[in-house]
């Protein structure tokens, strides 16, 4: 009888508790990327909802920029980028935004939004850093303050934390020469 005790507390012992983000690193298809394609579709879908959200709590109406792109002609890496004109997202929040699963602002919300799991757009963050091994690059700019905000974002997969790199802040520009108010480029 101790045996058998002994074995369950042996197998009890080598249990562990993975990170949301040790999940989905092992599940990717669970978050919508099980190919190139379906990849690009949910990469595309979770920066726009983010932006049509984000200009509809801030009352402002969209313009969204999307430019995808092969990034290597012998190779199957598209790089995609997506810019609003939202309110943008302040410098302390952004590295939880794209670097932690589970983070949000509609979790408690009682209305239908588009996206309430807090998985989406870090979960595009988690699958870039997986096949590309580069962070992504973010730009966020608040109404009120004069300069944007850069930084590349990467995520610690054990931790379910933001590896912030390069953070800078910089003037942001539009092609016609004025300054850009507000809004976010990832």
């Amino acid at each position: 009888m101790s045996e058998k005790r002994d074995i369950a507390t042996r197998m009890a012992g080598n249990q562990k508790q993975a990170s949301i983000s040790e999940f989905f690193e092992k599940n990717k298809h669970f978050l919508g990327f099980d190919s190139l394609h379906r990849s690009l579709i949910t990469a595309v879908k979770e920066a726009v909802d983010n932006a049509l959200d984000a200009c509809e709590e801030a009352r402002i109406l969209p313009d969204i920029k999307i430019d995808i792109r092969k990034a290597d002609p012998k190779r199957d890496i598209i790089e995609l980028e997506v810019e609003d004109n939202g309110p943008g997202i302040p410098r302390d929040s952004i590295a939880k935004v794209f670097g932690q699963l589970l983070f949000g602002s509609r979790f408690h919300a009682i209305r239908q939004s588009r996206g309430q799991q807090g998985i989406g757009i870090t979960g595009v963050v988690m699958y870039s850093q997986l096949t590309t091994g580069k962070p992504t690059h973010v730009r966020s700019k608040i109404a009120s303050e004069t300069t944007a905000v850069e930084m590349d974002l990467g995520l610690d997969t054990k931790s379910n934390k933001a590896i912030k790199s390069k953070e800078q802040r910089v003037p942001w520009v539009l092609e016609d020469g004025t300054e850009k108010v507000s809004g976010l480029n990832v």
